[in-house]
């Protein structure tokens, strides 16, 4: 099936805004991908509109005509309410890669305020929750599953923005729903490749758990870096950055980035997401690993292209309002894509 529509890649500028309009591009030449955002970045391949998240008088010309909005805008610390209002208002299905269990709680609060939706709201298209939704689905059908662990770590040498430092900053050091602070302690986990990371705790948002076989399962999340030094970085500042306020000051951030951006020279590519399905005592009772030797960043990516594809093919088969990411990709189709763009995927 030939596919028809428009997309419009809100922050098509940033990291990820990229990566999503090369993969729409690349995997759905059909689909016609628009960016928008408040200022034209001017080297992207497809055509621009003025979206402003602090002008919402902007919205509507920028919603005319489109089918799918993908938000790629982080960091998410703004108010989505008004923006998924104008998508419901206009049937454009709405799509996010927000991984802020805050951020997404109020898109999903905005979802269900509304009556009469005639489009679809998908937040958190992302590794985090979507992909990890999506993989997990696998395990629902295993009588003695418990609980369910998840490990993120990303090769350093990625692109770092403002955007990506602050959503990464921002939880360091607040309590964590299952107990503890985020990053306060390490842990190191050997992978299928014979490699070892560290990771700390870190917050997911599944703060029901993470729906499997009918059920809702408690789900731990634990990410890192490919350098040690990364890692302990982000424990130590896990100490002070509670002290400053909610969210890391901007004016830091912007002291980060180089150093973020320095980073990078001396860091590995090579991405690591490993599922694990866990039993009442802690045994491990079945995994997918996915394993990125380059290009990781696309990874994260891919979830909002599946949906928007998805939306635009089928509006979801009539479905509207509040919908799941896993509701429209199933996990053997996610791991089809993911071994045919060159990932590893293993599973046992």
């Amino acid at each position: 099936m030939t596919d028809r529509g428009k997309i419009l890649v809100l922050g098509a500028g940033g990291v990820l805004g990229r990566l999503i309009v090369a993969l729409l591009r690349e995997d759905h030449p059909g689909l016609e991908v628009i960016a928008a955002s408040r200022h034209d970045p001017g080297d992207l391949p497809v055509a621009h509109r003025l979206l402003d998240l602090a002008e919402p008088d902007t919205f509507p010309e920028a919603l005319t005509g489109i089918d799918v909005l993908i938000h790629a805008a982080g960091p998410f610390h703004h108010d989505p309410a008004p923006l998924v209002r104008a998508c419901l208002a206009r049937g454009v299905h709405y799509v996010d890669i927000a991984e802020d269990a805050h951020f997404i709680a109020r898109v999903e609060a905005a979802a269900r305020a509304w009556r009469g939706a005639r489009s679809t709201v998908m937040p958190g298209c992302s590794t985090v929750p979507g992909l990890v939704a999506v993989l997990s689905q696998v395990f629902g059908r295993l009588p003695a599953l418990s609980s369910v662990a998840v490990f993120l770590n990303l090769g350093s040498r990625n692109p770092v923005s403002a955007g990506l430092l602050s959503g990464l900053l921002a939880p360091l050091g607040r309590p964590l729903q299952g107990g503890g602070r985020c990053f306060r302690r390490l842990v190191r986990r050997r992978h299928r490749d014979a490699v070892t990371r560290c990771y700390g705790a870190y917050p997911i948002p599944f703060p029901d758990g993470l729906p499997l076989g009918g059920r809702a399962v408690p789900v731990s999340f634990f990410t890192g870096f490919d350098r040690c030094y990364l890692n302990a970085g982000l424990k130590c500042a896990s100490f002070v950055l509670p002290a400053l306020g909610e969210g890391p000051p901007a004016r830091l951030v912007r002291l980060l980035l180089p150093v973020a951006r320095l980073c990078r020279r001396f860091g590995g590519e090579e991405g690591h997401l490993v599922v694990e399905a866990r039993g009442g005592g802690g045994e491990l009772l079945a995994e997918v690993e996915v394993i990125a030797r380059k290009e990781g960043l696309r990874l994260p990516a891919a979830p909002a292209v599946w949906a928007a594809a998805r939306l635009v093919r089928s509006g979801a088969d009539g479905a509207a309002g509040l919908l799941p990411l896993q509701s429209l990709v199933d996990a053997r189709a996610a791991v089809q894509w993911i071994r045919d763009h060159g990932y590893e995927v293993h599973d046992r």
